[in-house]
């Protein structure tokens, strides 16, 4: 009978301890999930990878978040979490995925490009195209930073030097004048012989830059902006607009002047730090992006950025949107969550200041006591908090009337200029 009972007790500890090790490497459907112990053996032991497309303006608040992360031990189901990131346009984001062409990037589990606009258009893209819904839920915004212009400051002198109340108008006269700087210096009242007139007369045409409406949300920005400009309003802009003769002149007036359209407004900006003010006076671009780079500009060309805000801007939110079927799996999108709810907590918040960014969590103030918070670091430069007015989105008839409009007149321009590319 003794040994009848050791032998059940002996057999339970075997199934017991076979359980153990096969619930280690199994993962075990229903309630009881994943082992609790790791023992790095099957796909506990693996890291569930999410790839995040991102608009690029982001790029080092994401990689030291992603850092933060990483070293945060996150997992689901008891498996790690690691994060890949690509860095890409936020038109070509929305197109690539609608289309499921990835190229040689891999397949995204999340989409956060520099607006939600590009997460409407992907929905609607893929509705049309796949059926269904693709986007899993809300697309929170991360952070927020609005549109402005960066000019180098003795260009901005002379273009500027009673203020930027009429800057669209300001901007066109400048850029369809075939004497370039010196006639703005002799129109805003430098006259010949002055510090101002002299310097202006080695600077040539005026150089102004965006990227491409067509790949890029600052482009598509830029352009909106533009068209509420040459009609001095901040709302109503309708298809019937963008149709009218005199407005497609202004505008060609103005984009001829672009040296070329960029695809993202990352690489953008960096282009002009590289090159200087030889390449470019002014240019569109986000407020996160010249905060990033007003020491690195003054440091390589011996003058500051200046940074100024439209008379009425627009501001990018950037969406967290996460994939769903048949792109991603459940454990995917948990491990999205994950790090979309880290995001969004208190220290990363305030990280995005560091480089540049309005917290998306109104909790969170844009300035603060220390000197080293960018309002008040490069307040002098021209960055300010108060945002005086915001543009209202048009309708996406009116967007695609636009960007239909620019492809057809602007584009063989663009290409012309780009030798063909």
């Amino acid at each position: 009978m003794q040994s009848l009972t050791r032998l059940i007790g002996l057999g339970f500890i075997l199934l017991t301890l076979a359980a153990v090790a096969l619930k280690a490497v199994v993962a075990l459907p229903g309630p009881l999930g994943y082992a609790p112990v790791n023992l790095g053996l099957g796909p506990a032991g693996q890291p569930v990878e999410i790839v995040i497309w991102y608009g690029t303006e982001k790029k080092l608040w994401l990689e030291e978040s992603v850092r933060r992360f990483e070293q945060s031990g996150a997992t689901v189901n008891g498996r790690p979490i690691s994060v890949t990131l690509v860095g890409l346009g936020s038109r070509e984001i929305a197109d690539r995925v609608a289309r499921q062409e990835w190229g040689d990037d891999p397949q995204p589990t999340v989409v956060s490009p520099a607006s939600s606009v590009w997460t409407e258009v992907l929905a609607a893209d893929w509705a049309t195209r796949n059926g269904g819904q693709i986007i899993v839920g809300d697309a929170p915004p991360l952070v927020l930073t609005p549109l402005v212009a960066v000019v180098w400051e003795e260009r901005a002198a002379v273009l500027f030097p009673r203020g930027t109340d009429q800057f669209w108008q300001q901007l066109h006269d400048a850029l369809e004048n075939p004497e370039g700087w010196k006639a703005v210096a002799e129109a805003n009242g430098f006259a010949p012989g002055t510090p101002e007139h002299d310097k202006a007369l080695g600077w040539g045409f005026v150089k102004f830059g965006h990227t491409s409406p067509l790949t890029s949300n600052s482009g598509a920005q830029a352009l909106i902006l533009m068209s509420y400009g040459f009609y001095d309003k901040t709302s109503g802009l309708v298809s019937a607009d963008i149709l009218n003769k005199e407005y497609q002149a202004w505008i060609e007036q103005m984009e001829s002047a672009v040296l070329d359209f960029g695809d993202s407004t990352g690489t953008f900006m960096t282009s002009m730090v590289q090159f200087g003010p030889s390449k470019y006076d002014l240019v569109l671009v986000y407020e996160n992006l010249a905060i990033e780079n007003i020491d690195a500009a003054q440091g390589r060309w011996g003058q500051p950025l200046r940074v100024f805000y439209p008379p009425a801007t627009m501001f990018s939110d950037h969406p967290y949107a996460i994939l769903g079927d048949p792109l991603t799996t459940p454990e995917e999108r948990a491990a999205a969550e994950r790090f979309r709810d880290f995001l969004l907590e208190r220290p990363q918040q305030e990280l995005a200041l560091q480089f540049g960014f309005r917290p998306a969590d109104p909790g969170v103030p844009v300035v603060t006591s220390s000197p080293d918070n960018p309002f008040n670091k490069y307040a002098s430069y021209g960055v300010q908090v108060d945002i005086a007015e915001q543009v209202e989105t048009p309708s996406g008839d009116t967007i695609a009337t636009l960007l239909e409009f620019w492809r057809r007149q602007i584009g063989p321009i663009a290409a012309r200029f780009e030798g063909g590319n």
